[in-house]
């Protein structure tokens, strides 16, 4: 199966290291996330970086050039992964939303800041106080029954529809291309 992930980084291989996704509702730390078609993947490979550097135009009363920081927009990188045929769990339904479906089950592992209400969810818009447990104790939950990744069937991902693809580890991933954003874009 063939996938695509984006990315403003520049990387040979999937590492947790490497690997720096911005997804929404902090799910980006189940593992690695990926589209299914192309498209869907490009508003991933653009951002910005923090850049630290002398200023050619700013200047110290004793001639020295100030230290400036600023963001500076980037255009990375589309990686096309082949990944052969994972144990996946999928979540679809013809009646509900089926990213509601995933983030309903992930709940069941989230600590929520809300006083107002008793059985806060993601819906409410309230703090996740455990982030990093929460998602780590879904993916093992998910592991445990045979799985090694999850699949949300028509997601809506910066208003375009896909498939939603997350693998849990780096092992099954192998980058076939990868494909500069500028290159994609001519």
């Amino acid at each position: 199966m063939i996938v695509y992930h984006g990315s403003i980084k520049n990387f040979q291989n999937f590492t947790k290291e490497t690997v720096v996704q911005n997804l929404g509702n902090d799910i980006n730390t189940i593992g690695f996330w990926f589209t299914s078609d192309i498209h869907t993947a490009k508003p991933f490979a653009i951002g910005s970086e923090t850049v630290i550097e002398k200023s050619k135009s700013e200047f110290w009363e004793n001639g020295e050039s100030k230290i400036i920081q600023y963001e500076k927009p980037v255009s990375g990188f589309i990686y096309k992964v082949y990944i052969d045929e994972p144990n996946l769990k999928i979540f679809e339904s013809n009646t509900v939303d089926s990213y509601n479906l995933f983030m309903g089950e992930r709940d069941l592992f989230c600590d929520y800041l809300g006083a107002k209400k008793r059985n806060v969810t993601w819906k409410d818009g309230a703090i996740l106080l455990n982030k990093e447990e929460a998602n780590t104790a879904f993916r093992k939950s998910l592991i445990k029954q045979g799985y090694e990744g999850l699949l949300i069937k028509k997601a809506l991902i910066h208003n375009m529809m896909t498939d939603l693809y997350c693998i849990f580890s780096e092992d099954s991933l192998l980058i076939t291309e990868v494909i500069p954003l500028d290159d994609l874009n001519k």
